[in-house]
């Protein structure tokens, strides 16, 4: 087995899309019926992770238990989008 390398949110960002590990802290969360929003935060930023129901109902019910300063380690496909808090 191979060990995932993990990066910090501020790497991430400067990155173009591509998939990323990320680990940090639950800061903030929203949920709704199709959609987990996270908002992640290590050492270096903040990042929103978006789960969606229809793509991985397993991953959707796990994240819906999550709480603020929950410890969560995430990979998943950087996109930019200016409605994010980092864009």
């Amino acid at each position: 087995m191979t060990e995932l390398k993990y990066i910090t949110i501020e790497e991430a960002i400067s990155k173009k899309p591509q998939t990323v590990n990320l680990r940090g802290w639950v800061y903030r969360e929203r949920k709704s019926n199709k959609f987990v929003f996270i908002v992640l935060r290590d050492e270096s930023d903040i990042i929103q992770c978006v789960i969606s129901k229809s793509k991985n109902a397993e991953l959707f019910e796990k994240a819906e238990k999550l709480t603020i300063e929950s410890s969560v380690k995430i990979s998943g496909e950087l996109k930019e989008d200016t409605r994010a808090p980092t864009g």
